[in-house]
């Protein structure tokens, strides 16, 4: 279990080396690039031969030789993953990190490179590209064959009968169609759809109200036949009126709620068969333990996970594991009432000492308890995003969207990147039974938490209890003996 719970630690440890390099461009020093990128070729065919030309093509997560794991993408060193368009012999050349720079590992290689694949009319494709196994000399180039799409046409009204001209498509399933073009008649058609039945709902941003939803529509498709959908009804979603329990005390500190819902609820919804669709939102807390979401799809299950200073929602959820998943209601149409149940998290004082048993004086900690959506992943306590930022993206005109971030989570939690002070660092709100909470890694240019039997890195390992604060004393190692340590 430990292990495993370090895995999801390790992607998030690699996003905070940009802190370290930009901390040293201030003090003046020189800096060395510590990555390298290298190119691939994506060569696109469709299914008859045929050049695929302007699909774009994203890449934005990779593995490594070293550790396990998967993402990896720093978007403050490595920019926010871009798309690179197929020309005129259905090419895109894109450009990822082939190697870089670790504290505790000295260097990172790059085994595979995941990249998505979106087109108007072929079906979005994710793919994960292995570059060996010669990895001193990469693959410079890979061969992709896409599938033709279904065509799918849709048209909004209101209650009143009026048309609808701006809204977009959720669908359900990792092959989701993102690309599509307005109809003369003010619809959105897209020929990129894969066959098989997906849960869909059209969704429509209003600027001076809630936002609009349609029931959930279980679209089949199928390969040569044309779905029209037209006049589909959208209307105001369900509101929702919240509480944290009364054994918060008032006033709440930064606090907000991550809400997942389902309209109906099916199979996970990254599923290849029968995927639910889901609905996120993250909103503030406020002072007084209230919160509201304006507008969420009218029926289904909504999740809700709470966090603020000194609290984390409780999991009643069942099948929960070791993550947090905070509790489950039924969604009911119009307006409904929630009250979230409480407990409180944990802290852990650690000191640390130098091999010379001095106080270390510089480094940042991190744990990383993590929580789990509902019929989803898994990611850091506190992250969150909301759906509808995706929608009024997709909304745009592909060459006015610009980049986008895959990094929805906040950047100030008081469990990671905590600083060394005087030989001390406290990390605060951790869910004491979370997986990631009871245990912690060290930046350092220096040195590292000793080597644990069975780990890549340099860790320490202690006990929570809710309410209450951990104490312990570590000694740290040199980055040469850690790596000594990793080969024993």
């Amino acid at each position: 279990m430990m292990r495993n719970a370090w895995l999801v630690i390790v992607a998030m440890t690699l996003l905070t080396v940009a802190d370290v390099l930009a901390q040293e461009e201030a003090d003046g020093k020189t800096v060395e690039a510590d990555f390298v990128m290298a190119e691939l070729k994506v060569v696109l065919k469709g299914e008859d031969g045929e050049e695929v030309v302007g699909a774009m093509v994203m890449p934005y997560a990779m593995r490594m030789v070293e550790i396990d794991g998967h993402g990896f993408w720093d978007e403050r060193k490595y920019g926010v993953p871009k798309e690179f368009v197929s020309d005129a012999n259905g090419v895109a050349t894109i450009r990822y990190p082939a190697s870089m720079k670790m504290e505790q590992l000295s260097k990172l290689t790059t085994k595979l490179v995941t990249f998505q694949i979106k087109h108007t009319d072929y079906v979005q494709k994710v793919v994960h590209c292995e570059l060996g196994p010669d990895l001193e000399h990469p693959i410079t180039s890979t061969d992709v064959q896409l599938k033709k799409g279904c065509e799918v046409e849709l048209a909004a009204i209101h209650s009143n009968g009026e048309k609808i001209p701006e809204f977009g498509i959720l669908m359900a399933g990792r092959s989701a169609a993102d690309l599509w073009a307005t109809t003369k008649d003010g619809g959105k058609r897209t020929s990129a759809v894969n066959d098989g039945s997906w849960q869909t709902m059209l969704v429509a941003p209003q600027n001076d109200g809630p936002t609009l939803f349609s029931g959930l529509l279980p679209l089949r498709v199928r390969p040569s036949q044309a779905v029209r959908l037209r006049n589909v009804l959208l209307t105001p979603g369900t509101v929702v009126h919240g509480q944290l329990s009364g054994d918060v005390p008032r006033p709440v500190r930064n606090g907000h709620v991550i809400t997942t819902t389902a309209p109906k609820p099916a199979g996970d919804s990254y599923a290849e068969q029968d995927p639910s669709l889901t609905w996120h939102n993250k909103a503030p807390i406020d002072e007084d333990g209230t919160f509201t979401l304006p507008s969420i799809p009218h029926s289904g299950k909504i999740q809700i996970i709470a966090v603020c200073d000194g609290f984390v929602c409780k999991t009643t959820m069942p099948d929960a594991g070791p993550f947090v998943m905070g509790q489950l209601f039924d969604v009911s149409a119009g307006e409904m009432s929630v009250t979230v149940d409480m407990e409180p998290t944990a802290s852990v004082e650690i000191t640390i000492h130098r091999p010379d048993g001095g106080l270390l004086e510089s480094g940042k900690v991190s744990a990383s308890p993590n929580q789990k959506y509902y019929l989803g992943g898994s990611t850091m306590i506190g992250s969150g995003y909301n759906s509808l930022d995706t929608i009024e993206r997709q909304m745009l005109p592909a060459d006015a969207r610009g980049e986008q971030s895959r990094l929805h989570r906040q950047r100030d939690f008081p469990f990671m990147e905590q600083p060394v002070i005087d030989g001390v660092a406290t990390l605060r709100g951790l869910p004491a039974s979370a997986i990631g909470a009871n245990q912690a890694v060290l930046q350092n240019q220096e040195f590292s938490f000793p080597i644990m039997l069975g780990s890549d890195f340099g860790e320490v390992h202690y006990e929570l209890k809710p309410g209450e604060v951990t104490k312990m004393e570590v000694t740290v190692v040199p980055h040469l003996q850690a790596a000594e340590q990793r080969k024993e």
